[in-house]
């Protein structure tokens, strides 16, 4: 906790040594609301994310708020993955569900020629990517409302991406997440989002197009399964940086 309230004191302009020198500080009433704020919020089992509207991604800075899940590190590994994949220099890219668009945006700042597409289902979380799109001015990126790839031509898309909501209703961990949208988190029998993702990626990408996604750590054999019977080969999988099985990709033929 400590850590998470001088990070939060910096973010308000008061910094460490300000702290340590000065016994008789006074904040000034704005700062004072401030500080109970944060404790208030904190101590309800609130994020610092939430609570400092701000999370970081691949060295970037994004806006957040519980309209979106809050960035996780091994979904970096996505972006790592796809700037390691041998695409066209304007390779078209989706990804399905961004969320705070936080991956997207990375990736199209990374990589100004390629042409990305960011759908989202949820206006309330497309909002929040608006924002960081403002915020980072990739020229490269649009937004859309569709739920997963319906919107899509077939054989278009050279890669698509996601993190899809993968838990179920009675995972234990969901209690874990109370702050953060449910919507983002849970599918039905925890792999329908796949199911979806992948037969309607099946349509919409290129011959050797290339999906990817992250999973939960105990859903390896089944997202393969899924990629399988959707007709993807040479399907390729990836550990996270505790060793954990996390990423999944596959090649349509």
């Amino acid at each position: 906790m400590l850590r998470d309230f001088r990070y939060f004191l910096s973010s308000i302009g008061i910094v460490k040594s300000s702290i340590v020198l000065e016994d008789d500080l006074v904040l000034s009433k704005v700062k004072e609301e401030a500080v109970k704020d944060f404790f208030f919020k904190y101590l309800r089992g609130i994020p610092l994310d939430y609570i400092l509207n701000e999370s970081s991604f691949f060295g970037y800075s994004f806006y957040v708020d519980k309209r979106v899940l809050i960035p996780r590190p091994e979904t970096e590994l996505l972006v790592e993955e796809i700037l390691s994949f041998s695409l066209e220099e304007n390779a078209k890219i989706v990804e399905v569900g961004t969320g705070s668009g936080c991956l997207a945006i990375s990736l199209a700042l990374l990589k100004p020629n390629f042409k990305i597409i960011a759908s989202d289902i949820s206006s309330s979380a497309l909002e929040v990517a608006l924002l960081n799109l403002k915020k980072h001015k990739p020229n490269n990126l649009l937004l859309v409302n569709s739920d997963w790839l319906t919107y899509a031509k077939p054989s278009s898309i050279d890669l698509v991406v996601s993190n899809p909501p993968y838990l179920k209703l009675t995972d234990p961990h969901l209690s874990e997440l109370s702050n953060e949208p449910v919507q983002a988190l849970v599918s039905p029998g925890g792999t329908k989002s796949f199911f979806d993702i992948s037969n309607q990626a099946m349509i919409a990408l290129k011959p050797g197009g290339i999906i990817i996604y992250e999973h939960g750590c105990f859903q390896q054999n089944e997202v393969v399964g899924v990629l399988k019977e959707s007709g993807f080969s040479n399907i390729q999988t990836i550990k996270d940086f505790q060793g954990l099985d996390r990423i999944v990709y596959g090649y349509k033929c």
